[in-house]
């Protein structure tokens, strides 16, 4: 069986984020249940619902990664609080926590070092998690409000060139309080060019914006621009034919050695488990009409691209 490897996903717990986050959360929830005719309590999602989430230790996420087969996962925080208000725990000590689990699992986890590059000490810290923690890649999350191309990303890039590891990038439009602008693929542009030797995962195939993304891979072939499928559980199955279009598009854009599986849960895997996620992809070797993918691309993209990279 292929070696399935999730690039893409998240360890939350409550202190970790901010509250504001955690709001929206909640509004969305209640807004999806209301548009399917469901009424639902805000403080029941809050207070029942939301712990289901936090996993600190990682030992839910090592748990779902046994019962779906997956054979590693990629994981990272997020760091929102200068867009949405500081949470509790400073991001360099999630940043350190996640570096922790990795050593006590190298061989299932792979963990990327992220923070807010407008922070004083990011690249100082960015060189340190690489460096001396051994964290395996920089996440960054332009939608709490920063340009890839700004010059205070362009200081943490240097430093993760520094190392010769990848960067992972969200990419396409997000929910409110955060700024969908921010991770236009466009905004890929200037750092596709001047970091053509960094190695630049742009998270969900950018989402709606996918054609954009097409655009600006089909631009630049020759940069290392990967690209990852998370976060399309739900529009896959709502929309194959557009699912299995983007991922052939874009896969013919940047080659089908640099398409990457991913979850993005623990968001997802409640409403789209993950076998299913999975097995939604590995259809995609079976289909008989255009667009039509080999066993040998899926395959790449389930794992071996990601194993690759990641030196696994």
């Amino acid at each position: 069986m292929a070696q399935i490897i999730d690039v893409h996903s998240h360890l939350w717990a409550e202190d970790w984020l901010p509250e504001r986050f955690w709001d929206a959360f909640v509004e969305i929830a209640v807004r999806e249940n209301e548009k399917k005719g469901k009424e639902v309590d805000p403080d029941r999602i809050r207070e029942s619902y939301l712990p289901t989430y936090w996993d600190p230790t990682g030992e839910k996420l090592l748990e779902r990664m046994d019962e779906a087969g997956i054979d590693h996962q990629v994981v990272f925080g997020v760091d929102f609080g200068l867009a949405l208000g500081e949470p509790e725990t400073p991001i360099q000590e999630v940043n350190r926590t996640l570096a922790e689990f990795s050593a006590d699992h190298p061989d299932r986890i792979s963990t990327l070092a992220t923070i807010d590059p407008r922070r004083p000490d990011a690249a100082d810290h960015i060189d340190t998690a690489l460096g001396a923690w051994g964290m395996d890649g920089l996440k960054l999350h332009p939608t709490a409000g920063f340009y890839h191309h700004d010059k205070e990303t362009y200081r943490v890039l240097e430093v993760v060139r520094d190392h010769d590891v990848p960067v992972l990038t969200d990419s396409g439009p997000i929910f409110a309080p955060l700024y969908s602008k921010y991770s236009h693929p466009r905004n890929l542009d200037e750092v596709l060019s001047d970091f053509r030797d960094l190695d630049i995962i742009a998270a969900h195939m950018s989402f709606e914006w996918w054609r954009e993304l097409h655009a600006v891979a089909k631009s630049k072939v020759n940069s290392r621009l990967h690209i990852d499928i998370s976060g399309w559980q739900e529009r896959c199955k709502e929309d194959p034919e557009e699912f299995a279009t983007a991922v052939r598009h874009l896969m013919d854009a940047v080659g089908g050695d640099r398409m990457h599986f991913g979850t993005d849960d623990p968001a997802f895997d409640p409403v789209h488990p993950k076998e299913e996620w999975i097995e939604n992809v590995q259809v995609l070797a079976e289909r008989e009409t255009e667009p039509t993918f080999s066993v040998r691309e899926i395959e790449q993209l389930l794992g071996e691209n990601t194993a690759r990279l990641f030196d696994l």
